[in-house]
């Protein structure tokens, strides 16, 4: 520290010397006349402690403030003039506080850019080198030993810098070439800047180290010195580097980093460099023989400190890998011979960088690559080597749980294909392998992916139901969900595989790949197999529809037609042919097939309908999949299958093609396959045609129950069977005007005047039975009902007049008639699940069969006769919950409530639609019917008091008893009752809370009798006291006597 004050000291005392008499004592020397003057004598006073640091900052500053006006009209005579006061101040630095030392270094920066220039004498240049080091980075012996203030050593490198940059490298050699003596006070200028790259806290720093290190390296022209420096900086420089991935880098510190290193290998190992005549002359061999060593050892050490810079390809900002971009592409272009050794590694970067679609000097990367790979042929070998290793290892990449090392390795190997195709490199000896490991490695992928969780119907049959209720379908109706790389980690992996296989369609191997995929789609099984289909229909993807039509207009060879497709056409069919039920066939080879009849479709336009016969059948069938997933593929399937065909909808499309599809499931009912194929195919034709589709039902709807009469003993196959029927009973109730409107209207009241009989009124009914003018029976009660006794209500409009003829029922009243009769058979089935199907599409065609809801008369003959051919299968139902007919009435437990609900709700609408023909069937009915309410409102009391009131109103049993009030109180209003049934009736509906909540049980109680309704309510508000409890009290009226009212 002693030696560098003492060289200041001596400096400054030859400069005072020199500048006793100021030069240029022009306008600008007589403006930097005071403050120089002024400074001068603060930092002498500072010296011998008689001002202080505050007097000579007010001068630095004035000093600071006076430069950069007159930095134009600097020489250098004017800066060693500035100089003098300034060597004072620095030669009492380690006194000084950081923010003089600040405005000193700002001077003294202008001042070498505006002053010296390259005017700078070598003596004073290594003054200043020695001092700017001492302020930047400590003592030469320990640049640890002493703190430096970070602002500081920003501006002391930023004046390091211009040094080297104003006298070619301070002045330490002529023309760039440095004298031996003064190599070591450049080398200790390296290893602070080195020190101040690597080590220090503070950002700005380590960029001003950059930019002094790259002004050092660019002054200095003498490759031999560079060397001695070489090892130093690129061991610093790789070792930065290496940190960058996995700490928080600043990355334009990485990016100036990377332009050192490329400089800096440039300036020594470049092929130039290396036959430079500014070498030193070679005298003998043996001097050449020590070179060529040199070269191959440093070689070697630089490929090991490359190879911890290379993982910067995956920064992701794009300013670093540009730089890393060009690092490679200048090692490639200018050290080919020096490291040629890192050739490989240099290559697999550059073709991993050039995967991501960006420019570097406003070319894309991909094009620069290119051009350097043209000027080098023997570059193509060495990427044929890599592209071989990368297809070796892409099985074991592919299974590896790394995402991001799976997507690269697909990036590169699409990218390598990219590259050597555009060149028409032939890489026959690559084709069998990379279309072998392609295989290999998809099989691999999709056996370690989770597959997509097998859901149950319910899970799907929004987006069905959405489907079948759609008249048009939407963009997201013709799009398929991933079957394999399904989750959402793995949407890179198959970006990147669809990247790869379609460099590969365009490429020369192109005809290898799909003749191996071809020939080993029915070799190879399980995963193996959904892997080969999946490749396949990748490679359809990308074959537009006018590929086909313009190779045979160009009369091309066969094999460039790409008869592949219809192999994988011909395959998919034959998965699609086989059951869904079949656990041999994966749900995801099937979902494949799906894809690939779509593709073809798509390929083939309107000359796809004659292939209708053979894949509209089991697209169909797995519409009605319990695999959502599957079930989604087969709706997407055939919107994209109508919408190529040119129909308007699924629905005319099944419409149109409905006689074969009829003929197929003909075809397996008439032969007894019990498989659920058959069914589901029906149901989805049903759900997608609608009632129009009915019609054509009849044979199948008789073979069906001729399957149900043989197979009976079998569940499953006989839901799968009534689920077709009931949906063909809704559809076809959807059919009926009357019964749409129906749906959002209250039924109206079928009951008729009870009144008597009298024998002209029997002999002319009987007279117009016997010549066909009435057909319908009308109930004759089994006893004179007197009017007063009967609860009816007013008389209707006029009836439709006996004369009329009776209009032909149509075929789908007939078919749905004929399916609720047979349907009363297989009530007695033990399966409580069936019971609930059957009881449900009983409940769905009366109101399609009921006279008021068709268009048939209202005398229509076959409507009451079915009415009393259910009665007794569902009141079984409710009060006998065993199969067998023969067992006691008795109630229900638990176990059947949801048949017991079905079953009331199927019998409330037989009372809306039997009327008063239903009268004496309640009437022996009501007794039990109240038996069963008592049992099940003492349970909802019970569940009321222990779940509260609010969460018992959600329970079963609860939903329960209210249907069993509504039954009462719609058989009050539409069947009507006896005086006999009054009674029971008021007390099922007469509860308080019911009057009072439910107008509906009001309104039948006042049908009823509104004389027993109010003594009812009038008793219920004596005996709880209101009104005083003195709201009744007997009239006295002269003459008369009147009883005292009691309520019990």
């Amino acid at each position: 520290m002693q030696r560098v004050d003492q060289r200041n000291k001596s400096a400054s005392q030859d400069l005072m010397v020199r500048n006793s008499s100021p030069l240029g004592a022009g306008f600008n020397g007589r403006k930097l006349k005071a403050p120089c003057v002024e400074l001068s004598q603060a930092a002498l006073r500072y010296k011998v402690n008689k001002t202080t640091a505050k007097d000579l900052l007010r001068c630095l500053e004035q000093l600071s403030e006076t430069l950069p006006v007159v930095s134009r009209s600097l020489d250098a005579k004017l800066a060693d003039y500035v100089f003098f006061p300034l060597s004072h101040v620095f030669s009492e630095s380690n006194e000084l506080p950081p923010r003089l030392l600040e405005h000193a270094l700002t001077s003294l920066r202008l001042l070498i850019r505006h002053g010296w220039k390259d005017r700078l004498s070598s003596d004073l240049g290594k003054q200043l080198l020695i001092l700017l080091a001492f302020l930047a980075g400590g003592s030469a012996t320990d640049v640890r030993s002493k703190h430096v203030d970070e602002d500081v050593a920003t501006i002391a490198f930023d004046c390091t810098a211009s040094l080297f940059r104003s006298s070619v490298a301070a002045s330490l050699g002529s023309h760039g070439v440095v004298s031996p003596e003064n190599i070591p006070l450049l080398g200790h200028a390296v290893t602070v800047t080195l020190h101040g790259v690597s080590d220090s806290s503070a950002t700005k720093v380590r960029l001003a180290a950059c930019s002094s290190l790259n002004a050092l390296i660019e002054g200095i022209e003498d490759g031999g010195t560079l060397r001695n420096f070489f090892p130093g900086i690129i061991s610093s420089l790789a070792k930065l580097l290496s940190l960058g991935i996995r700490t928080k880098t600043p990355w334009k510190l990485l990016h100036s980093c990377i332009q050192l290193l490329d400089q800096m290998l440039h300036k020594v190992l470049s092929d130039g460099a290396l036959t430079s005549a500014d070498l030193p002359v070679r005298s003998s061999r043996a001097v050449e023989k020590a070179d060529q060593d040199w070269v191959e050892a440093t070689a070697s050490q630089v490929k090991v400190a490359l190879s911890t810079v290379m993982p910067l390809r995956y920064h992701d900002r794009q300013d670093v890998t540009d730089a890393l971009f060009v690092l490679c592409l200048s090692i490639l272009a200018d050290c080919r011979t020096a490291l040629q050794n890192c050739a490989p590694m240099i290559l697999e970067t550059l073709v991993t960088l050039a995967s991501h679609s960006t420019t570097v000097d406003n070319a894309p990367r991909a094009q620069r690559l290119q051009q350097v790979l043209a000027s080098s042929p023997d570059l193509f070998d060495i990427l044929k080597d890599s592209l071989y290793d990368w297809t070796v290892a892409l099985p074991r990449v592919v299974t590896s749980n790394d995402e991001m090392k799976q997507t690269r390795m697909l990036e590169q190997l699409s990218t390598a294909f990219r590259l050597l195709s555009a060149h028409d490199i032939e890489m026959k000896a690559l084709n069998d392998l990379i279309a072998s490991n392609l295989q290999s490695g998809v099989a691999s992928a999709i056996q370690m992916a989770s597959t997509q969780a097998v859901n149950s119907v319910a899970s799907g049959s929004l987006e069905l139901s959405r489907f079948l209720q759609s008249a048009t379908p939407s963009q997201g109706d013709h799009v398929f969900a991933p079957v394999v790389f399904n989750s959402i980690n793995q949407g890179k992996i198959m970006s990147s595989l669809q990247r790869l296989i379609r460099q590969l369609k365009n490429g020369s191997m192109s005809t290898t790949l799909q003749r191996r995929l071809t020939q080993s789609l029915k070799s190879t099984i399980s995963n193996e197999q959904i892997a080969t289909l999946w490749l396949m229909l990748e490679l359809m993807r990308n074959q537009s529809p006018q590929d086909f039509r313009t190779d045979q207009w160009l009369q091309l060879p066969s094999d460039h037609l790409e008869p592949y497709t219809d192999d994988a056409y011909s395959f998919s069919l034959e998965i699609l042919d086989k059951s869904t039920y079949d656990d041999a066939v994966d749900w995801r080879l099937q979902a494949l097939s799906l894809e690939v009849v779509a593709s073809q479709a798509q390929d083939q336009g309107q000359d796809f309908r004659p292939e209708l016969v053979d894949a509209l059948y089991p697209i169909l069938e797995r519409m009605g999949s319990s695999n959502a997933a599957l079930q989604q593929h087969a709706v997407t399937c055939l919107s994209i299958v109508s919408n190529s065909c040119g129909y308007p909808s699924a629905s005319e499309l099944v419409i149109d093609n409905a006689d074969y599809l009829v003929n197929a499931v003909a075809v397996k009912l008439n032969t007894f396959d019990i498989s659920p194929q058959a069914s589901q195919v029906m149901l989805m034709m049903v759900r997608l045609c609608g009632s129009t589709i009915i019609p054509y039902l009849d044979d199948l709807i008789e073979t069906v129950f001729a399957i149900l009469a043989c197979y009976h003993g079998y569940p499953r196959l006989v839901e799968s069977l009534f689920e077709v029927l009931n949906a063909i009973v809704d559809e076809g109730g959807k059919s009926s005007p009357r019964a749409i409107a129906s749906a959002t209207q209250d039924t109206p009241n079928p009951r008729r005047p009870c009144t008597p009989t009298t024998i002209t009124k029997l002999g002319a009914r009987l007279q117009a039975m016997k010549h066909g003018r009435d057909h319908t029976p009308s109930p004759i009660p089994s006893q004179e009902l007197d009017p007063e006794t009967t609860t009816t209500p007013k008389p209707e409009a006029s009836q439709t007049s006996a004369t009329e003829e009776t209009p032909p029922r149509s075929k789908t009243h007939t078919l749905i008639n004929t399916i609720t009769q047979q349907t009363t058979y297989h009530l007695s089935t033990p399966s409580f699940p069936l019971r609930r199907l059957l009881l449900t599409l009983i409940a769905s065609s009366l109101p399609a069969l009921s006279p008021m809801n068709t268009i048939q008369v209202d005398n229509d003959p076959t409507f009451l006769p079915l009415i009393a051919t259910l009665w007794p299968h569902v009141t079984r139902q409710i009060f006998s919950p065993s199969p067998c007919p023969s067992s006691p009435a008795s109630t229900t437990t638990a176990s059947d409530l949801p048949t017991l609900l079905i079953a009331l709700q199927t019998l409330t609408i037989l009372a809306q639609h039997g009327g008063s023909f239903l009268l004496s069937r309640f009437s022996d009915l009501l007794p039990q019917i109240q038996i069963v309410h008592t049992h099940l409102e003492q349970d909802m009391l019970h569940e009321e008091k222990t779940l509260g009131s609010s969460r018992a109103s959600r329970t079963l049993k609860f939903k329960t008893w209210n249907t069993m009030v509504g039954l009462v109180a719609v058989m009050v209003e539409y069947v009507g009752i006896t005086r006999e049934m009054e009674d029971r009736v008021f007390e099922i509906l007469g509860g308080e809370a019911l009057i009072r909540e439910r107008q509906g049980v009001r309104g039948a109680l006042e049908g009823v009798n509104p004389d027993a309704l109010w003594l009812l309510e009038e008793g219920r508000f004596e005996r709880k006291g209101q009104d005083g409890g003195k709201r009744w009290e007997r009239p006295v009226v002269e003459g008369w006597e009147f009883m005292e009212v009691e309520f019990r």
